[in-house]
């Protein structure tokens, strides 16, 4: 592959470079920044909007991506099956997100019923959200904007002057009575040159009962979770990590986990892997022209489930394996901070069927195999100026080319420059104003895997390159103990890629209607003598060919959430007591219509229409955290969610539409009602 070709040598030329820089450079020891923490502090479309905390995590006792995104408006993933949890960023769905693990592209799903991301939260550090289209240095396809998991370090477990030590976690879970239980490792010498971590996760969730007190099928799922991280300060200048993480997900699981049960929906067997391996390296010398950071990337996701209708026997195993790297170097001069690289990145998407599983022998016999591959280089550049006291100016440029080879053996290929620019104005010390233009592009990439299947699923021969348009402008004010901010944007995403106009169930990708978002957000935030209350509000309304948009009719790309308000309490009594409370209420949507076409396999047309609605819902959880012990060796935490017991079916959730004939299976299933969590965690 030219890329590739093209890549090594790049590779080749940067780290000779690099090296022989870092050579003439003064040895004044300089403190590495992070690869992927570009931010430009309250600037509109460019660099992290948002933090998910480890400290937001452990108060909410995080199970899944619903728990890690509960405290941010404009992002959400809904629903009770972890398996069928989706994230949308301003109701642009993941298939349109770069989400990453550590540097790692999660870059497509397994099956569209089900989410593309497979996270254990007890592992993460931190979550970045950059929402919308905005800096160049945002990754891959970054239409909707980009989602950062950054795992922890061994340092981070690691107490002063302490080299090695051990946490055992367990947590329990009123609602589905179940447990969750995790051991870990970790050390590192007394200079900090290396570290090393070490982490097992188990879980045993049984059925939940949502807010009406019905048992929610195929929550339950078997879990088991390995992590292992070595890290190595090799000198002042240099880092370097390595990770490899497994993730292993079982149980009687709905074939489509984001639907209700139904006849043509049943429980079946479920089996969900993740397996990655992530490199790190970072070069920051006393030179303000380097500060260099490699990330490499292998990683597979799989699901293996029988066939919907268990007569048959039939089982599917799809899966979805990605490799890349990403090169980035950062360089100061003057007034400007340079960023600039490349990313690559290689996918391929298969589906295996056995069609004559024998149950009795456990052998699966006779495949079927299907595979579709694509590979995606990108080049940017980002130039962040300080212009003067009050005014920086950031522009940046991405160059993108992809490449797609389907499983009918069609080529398909398209590339394009997206730029960028914004500003940020001072206008005193504490109230600033920020806008900005930004644009993203996301060429035809691998199908998820349940869907490649050679000649019953095809592409356009002249399928474009979807563009992202985000406009966007905010103003921040912080005096003393408040923070205020606010900002409007409009997002359209041209040339769409989906199902053509009304024809839902085609099975052929096109350039169908755009995506138009419009919305804004209020923020205020009051921290003062360990007492913090952090509200925000979030409105948007995503549209496609004039109708506003849903899950279901979107095939997953887009999604609309009503107007939420979360605020968030909590007070720090002492060393060792924090208590808290986290309310939220979101609005209903009105009742939408939708014309649709099917066609059945004679190619004979049904026309229809059909409607639904979205009701509104609002939830409050509390939550405790006592530390009795010096340097937190023992930490209880209590979190009661949904403590009023509210029966609703989540936003981000597919709506409604049982009410229509012929519809009986599409629709969410609620989200769990009250849950009462109590863990332990004891540090050795």
């Amino acid at each position: 592959m030219y890329h590739l070709k093209l890549l090594t040598l790049a590779v080749a030329t940067a780290l000779g470079t690099q090296a022989a820089l870092a050579n003439e450079a003064l040895q004044e020891p300089k403190a590495a920044l992070n690869l992927e923490m570009v931010s430009v502090v309250g600037q509109a479309t460019s660099g992290v909007d948002s933090v998910v905390t480890q400290e937001m995590l452990e108060n909410a006792q995080a199970g899944d991506l619903n728990d890690v995104f509960a405290l941010n408006p404009e992002v959400s993933a809904g629903g009770p099956v972890a398996l069928g949890q989706k994230i949308y960023v301003r109701n642009i769905g993941e298939d349109l997100v770069n989400v990453t693990v550590d540097g790692a592209s999660q870059a497509a799903g397994v099956f569209h019923h089900a989410g593309r991301v497979v996270i254990e939260p007890d592992l993460l550090k931190r979550v970045e959200v950059e929402a919308g289209a905005g800096s160049a240095t945002a990754g891959l396809g970054a239409l909707g904007g980009t989602v950062r998991f950054v795992t922890k370090d061994p340092e981070d477990l690691l107490r002063a002057n302490e080299t090695v030590g051990a946490m055992l976690k367990s947590t329990y879970y009123s609602n589905g009575e179940s447990f969750k239980h995790s051991a870990t490792v970790y050390a590192g010498d007394k200079k900090g040159k290396f570290g090393a971590l070490a982490n097992i996760v188990t879980a045993d969730l049984n059925n939940r009962k949502d807010g009406g007190g019905d048992e929610i099928e195929g929550s339950e799922s078997e879990n088991l979770v390995g992590f292992v991280k070595l890290v190595a300060n090799i000198n002042d200048e240099q880092k370097f990590s390595l990770s490899y993480e497994s993730l292993n997900q079982e149980g009687d699981i709905l074939y489509r986990p984001e639907y209700v049960p139904h006849f043509r929906n049943v429980i079946t067997a479920t089996e969900a892997n993740r397996e990655t391996i992530i490199a790190n390296y970072n070069l920051n010398t006393a030179s303000e022209l380097i500060n260099l950071s490699v990330n490499a990337y292998h990683t597979q996701v799989e699901q293996l489930r029988e066939g919907q209708y268990l007569a048959n026997g039939d089982v599917h195993d799809g899966s979805v394996e990605t490799s890349g790297l990403t090169i980035e170097n950062i360089s100061i001069f003057g007034s400007n901070k340079l960023i600039y690289g490349v990313n690559y990145r290689e996918d391929t998407s298969k589906l295996e069927s056995y069609t004559d599983y024998n149950a009795a022998t456990g052998f699966l016999e006779t495949p079927t195999s299907d595979d579709e591959s694509g590979e995606v280089m990108g080049l940017y550049v980002q130039d962040v100026i300080s212009v003067n006291a009050q005014l920086t100016v950031t522009a940046g440029l991405r160059y993108d080319d992809y490449s797609l080879k389907d499983v009918n053996g069609q080529k398909i290929t398209d590339s394009g420059m997206a730029p960028n620019l914004s500003a940020n104005y001072a206008i005193t010390p504490e109230l600033s104003i920020s806008g900005g233009y930004a644009e993203a592009i996301r060429g035809a990439t691998v199908r998820d895997a349940y869907t490649v299947s050679e000649g019953s699923n095809t592409n356009d021969p002249d399928l474009k390159a979807e563009r992202s348009k985000n406009t966007e402008i905010a103003i921040e004010y912080n005096v003393g103990f408040v923070s205020l901010a606010g900002g409007a944007y409009q997002a359209i995403i041209d040339d769409a890629i989906g199902y053509e106009g009304q024809y839902r169930w085609s099975t052929e990708w096109v350039n169908t209607d755009d995506i138009e978002t419009r919305g804004y957000y209020l923020k205020a935030g009051y921290e003062n003598n360990g007492l913090s209350v952090n509200s925000s509000f979030h409105s948007a309304k995503t549209e496609q060919d004039g109708v506003t948009a849903e899950r279901y009719i979107s095939a997953g790309t887009a999604t609309s959430v009503g107007d939420t308000l979360l605020l968030d309490v909590n007070y720090q009594i002492d060393s060792a007591w924090l208590i808290g409370w986290t309310g939220q209420v979101v609005s209903p949507i009105a009742s939408t219509s939708y014309d649709l076409i099917y066609v059945d396999r004679t190619g004979v047309e049904d026309p229809g229409t059909i409607s639904t609605k979205k009701s509104g819902y609002s939830t409050h959880d509390i939550y405790a955290r006592w530390s009795p012990m010096a340097d937190d060796t023992l930490v209880l935490n209590l979190t009661v969610k949904n403590v009023f017991d509210e029966d609703y079916i989540n936003h981000s959730s597919p709506a409604d539409f049982t009410a229509n004939a012929g519809y009986e299976l599409i629709s969410g299933q609620s989200d769990p009602g009250r849950d009462i969590r109590l863990s332990a965690a004891l540090k050795f």
